[in-house]
């Protein structure tokens, strides 16, 4: 999305969350791309709370450390942010080429975004000039400056630089779109749940028609863990981790009742969709992020959409050499580096 370098044949996507930073090597000078490396490093409690840094020079040594601990020499990444300084909006103009497009968009982002003008960057792709014979359909994206800024000065302070800024949600979009097939006309709901935001995206042939990121997210089930079994953090998350057969039915009912709040989220989603007659429904369902194992809760997905969820893996269309993942399944490991794996998907002028 936000330009600020050239790419090369290999791309370092760096996911920077708000429990661990996770990053991912990619090399795509083959016929799929290939696995370089790839790691996370887990964050101090509270050092990124909403997405806001709290704790600059933690975040900036974890960052160091996950670099150097995975040997990846590259100083140029990419990297992307989330929250509600980011504004992602599919908005109709009158049809024009793309450079026309770029002189009136400023104009037309004042009517969509509840920011000033003059503090947001913007940028946009131009979805479908064909529909209609006098209007477009235009993804819009505006993020806060400050922000931006912020993420850049944060890279530069860890010795790298942001070749590009994109989405996280458009991230996961790219690792689905690369890992699995997506038949024309299917809708497809992407749930990246992380630690404190759930990002949110709603597909059909490629295009995001609705994107939002819910407060519901790993940390709320944390906290019901913690409160409905009388324990501490540290004890919930281990039980999350390892609930054994004695915990998973109670686990399984909790997740489920605090899933409650997701299925809220997704149905007013879809309900916007309906009442613009973009979709009416969700074909298929992706889940990723590090709640996505939590017990219970693929289930609860699927009892209230009522369609089917997978758990997604980036690496499922990614080469790689034998034994980079030691005894450890992929497909376990997957879900967590969805964002990253993503980002590493981008190449220059993408």
């Amino acid at each position: 999305m936000f330009q600020f370098g050239r790419g090369s044949r290999r791309t370092v996507g760096l996911d920077i969350g708000s429990s661990s930073v996770k990053v991912v090597e990619l090399d795509h000078s083959g016929s799929i791309p290939a696995l370089v490396k790839f790691g996370r490093c887990g964050l101090l409690p509270e050092a990124i709370v909403d997405g806001e840094i709290m704790d600059h020079d933690v975040v900036v040594d974890t960052i160091v450390e996950l670099m150097e601990a995975n040997e990846i020499a590259s100083k140029e990444v990419v990297a992307a942010v989330s929250g509600r300084a980011v504004i992602v909006k599919k908005i109709q103009m009158d049809v024009m080429n793309d450079d026309e497009a770029r002189d009136a968009i400023q104009w037309e982002a004042e009517q969509h975004i509840p920011f000033d003008i003059d503090d947001v960057s913007i940028d946009f792709q131009v979805l479908d000039r064909e529909t209609r014979p006098d209007k477009m359909d235009v993804l819009l994206v505006a993020a806060k400056k400050e922000m931006l800024e912020s993420r850049a000065s944060l890279l530069r302070a860890a010795g790298l630089s942001a070749v590009t800024i994109d989405v996280d949600s458009f991230a996961v979009q790219n690792a689905y779109e690369q890992n699995y097939d997506h038949p024309e006309g299917t809708v497809t709901l992407l749930l990246n749940v992380g630690c404190f935001v759930t990002n949110v995206n709603i597909v059909r042939d490629g295009v995001p028609y609705f994107t939002r990121d819910l407060s519901f997210a790993g940390n709320s089930i944390l906290e019901a863990v913690q409160k409905d079994l009388g324990v501490d953090q540290d004890e919930a998350a281990e039980i999350l981790e390892n609930p054994g057969e004695e915990r998973l039915e109670d686990l399984q009912s909790i997740v489920g009742l605090v899933g409650e709040e997701l299925a809220v989220g997704i149905e007013k989603s879809l309900s916007y969709l309906r009442a613009s007659g973009e979709a009416d429904h969700i074909d298929r369902i992706c889940l990723s992020g590090g709640s996505s194992f939590a017990p219970g809760l693929r289930e609860s997905i699927e009892k209230h959409q009522g369609s089917p969820v997978e758990i997604a893996n980036p690496f499922r269309n990614v080469s790689w050499e034998e034994g980079m993942f030691g005894d450890d399944d992929p497909e376990i490991l997957g879900p967590h580096y969805m964002v990253a794996a993503g980002l590493a998907l981008r190449q220059g002028g993408d």
